[in-house]
């Protein structure tokens, strides 16, 4: 029995009156399977959404607006509405207006990496881990309830947007580590029990896991479209000069604030709490943070397909931070700030209905095709291929296409967000059966920390090279290349021997002959198959 055995973890029952308590009954892990507990984990989900969305499409655009309205050319004049030559302050010198974007998303991205390996090691140890979940969602809401007076034109509203931005950001790497640390929890309460096959037990879990993880992320989506569409009636409805129309996002995403802390007080009347692992007598949580996250370290070999698979997932979701990060910026900036900006918001809109599409065509077609989950992966990882390569063809002004024509937005909008929605669905659902039991928010945690303790050097990169070269769609050169390195990592992953070494879908089974198998278990597999 190895070390991670020695701990069992313990969850909530409901008591008589409804309310959630913590037990140690050994029969704990029912609960997970309750349908109103994982509906409440969806309504959790839901309430990030609205905040989130506006984090990755209206508050970097409305960064984006008032660095051009403070910025000069590099003639000292004031910046138009399109074009490249505009400068703004950064430091002690000046950074190009879209690159000032970049290089706060690689200082708030680094900032992330520091909490993420505190809070990895504390959540699992932790009884009030609800607790922690809730309370950042709530943060994440307050921090977006400011923009909305932000109308100011001048290097200090630039400073609070900034500062604001960053904040976002950390709550936003806290609230991804907890709420993933839930799913192997509603996917091990389905493993089927008694004399059941091994692969019958991980396809079963695995179909499980896909339902979860996209049903996750498509109330999230759902959360965002609930936003967007407030910020579509604002930029329709309220109107506004082409200088001043930035200001129906900063009242949308102070909208979509209120919104999430809403939401995320009502759902936190249903879900449960969590009871963590007994902490080591004598040890300062804060130290044996550190010392786990060493600890954690030292299990590569025991754990390897699960760290590769880790590392594997971490830079593909970089280059997907990077392509989304740039699209977004290039959108605005070619098409022309202000003139563009109702369509951005419909644009916004869009790219949560394809990314909600993406994610529940896939769940519906995985138990329905013959294809393993693998091959999605690949098929998912091809169109990021595709997608950054069609941009890089932009880098030569000779050729008429990469990213120069609204038509190419909106394609590639589609291709890209809808397979990039899977794909988090899928890394989600193969990464939960890799991980040792009770150990879940670690090793979360650990995804999430290498993706910011890395992130950033990918966003300092891109602005770097985009404040250098004033060409737009350089950055997803690095960016091609490192979906082709996320891919070879992707193929050298074992998934079936990395279930086996995790040990917990087969704990006190014992695996028999096939005519012996549960045959109602092996036929609903089958069928679902079909």
């Amino acid at each position: 029995m190895n070390q991670d055995k020695q701990y069992k973890s313990k969850y909530v029952e409901e008591s008589e009156n409804g309310s959630s308590s913590i037990s140690d009954a050994p029969n704990a892990e029912s609960i997970w399977s309750q349908k109103k507990i994982y509906r409440a984990w969806l309504l959790l989900c839901f309430s990030t959404g609205p905040v989130a969305s506006m984090t990755r499409t209206y508050v970097p655009a409305a960064i984006q607006s008032i660095a051009r309205e403070v910025g000069k050319t590099s003639k000292g004049d004031k910046c138009g509405f399109k074009g490249n030559d505009c400068y703004v302050k950064f430091g002690a010198g000046t950074v190009h207006f879209t690159s000032y974007v970049l290089y706060l998303k690689a200082i708030s991205t680094a900032l992330e990496g520091l909490l993420a390996i505190l809070l990895m090691g504390i959540a699992d140890y932790s009884n009030y881990r609800k607790m922690f979940l809730i309370g950042s969602i709530a943060l994440f809401g307050v921090f977006a309830l400011p923009y909305g007076a932000l109308t100011g034109k001048d290097y200090a509203t630039l400073r609070a947007m900034s500062a604001l931005y960053g904040l976002l950001s950390c709550t936003d790497a806290i609230y991804q580590i907890l709420e993933g640390s839930y799913i192997p929890l509603f996917m091990r309460a389905s493993a089927p029990k008694g004399k059941v096959s091994e692969d019958v037990r991980r396809e079963m879990v695995l179909q499980r896991g896909s339902v979860v993880s996209v049903m996750g992320l498509f109330l999230g989506n759902c959360g965002g479209i609930t936003a967007l569409l407030i910020g579509i009636i604002i930029s329709y409805g309220r109107g506004g000069p082409i200088e001043n129309g930035y200001h129906n996002f900063l009242l949308a995403i102070s909208i979509a604030g209120a919104v999430t802390v809403i939401f995320s007080f009502v759902s936190a009347l249903f879900i449960p709490s969590v009871r963590g692992k007994d902490k080591p007598e004598g040890e300062i949580l804060l130290f044996f943070t550190i010392k786990r996250f060493i600890r954690l370290l030292t299990e590569i070999q025991k754990y390897p397909h699960a760290f590769l698979y880790c590392i594997s997932w971490v830079i593909w979701n970089i280059t997907f931070n990077n392509f989304m990060s740039v699209f977004v910026l290039l959108f605005r900036s070619t098409l022309g700030l202000g003139s563009s900006d109702s369509e951005y918001t419909i644009y916004a809109f869009m790219s949560y209905i394809t990314a909600s599409i993406g994610s529940i065509s896939w769940m519906f077609l995985y138990p329905r095709c013959n294809a393993n989950i693998k091959t999605w992966g690949y098929g998912f990882l091809g169109v990021s291929l595709i997608c950054n390569f069609w941009g890089c063809l932009g880098i030569n002004s000779s050729l008429s296409v990469g990213f120069k024509h609204r038509w190419e937005f909106w394609v590639f909008e589609v291709l890209y967000t809808t397979t990039s929605s899977a794909m988090r669905s899928l890394n989600r659902t193969v990464y939960s059966t890799l991980l040792p039991e009770g150990d879940e928010a670690q090793y979360f945690g650990l995804e999430i920390m290498l993706g910011v303790a890395t992130g950033w050097i990918g966003s300092l990169v891109n602005a770097s090279i985009q404040d250098r070269t004033n060409n737009d769609r350089f950055p997803f050169l690095p960016n091609i290349i490192l979906v082709a390195v996320s891919l070879a990592l992707f193929y050298f992953v074992d998934m079936q021997k990395g279930m086996v070494d995790a040990e917990k879908l087969l704990s006190g089974t014992e695996v028999e002959d096939v005519s012996e198998f549960d045959v109602s278990v092996v036929e609903d597999l089958h069928l679902s198959k079909k």
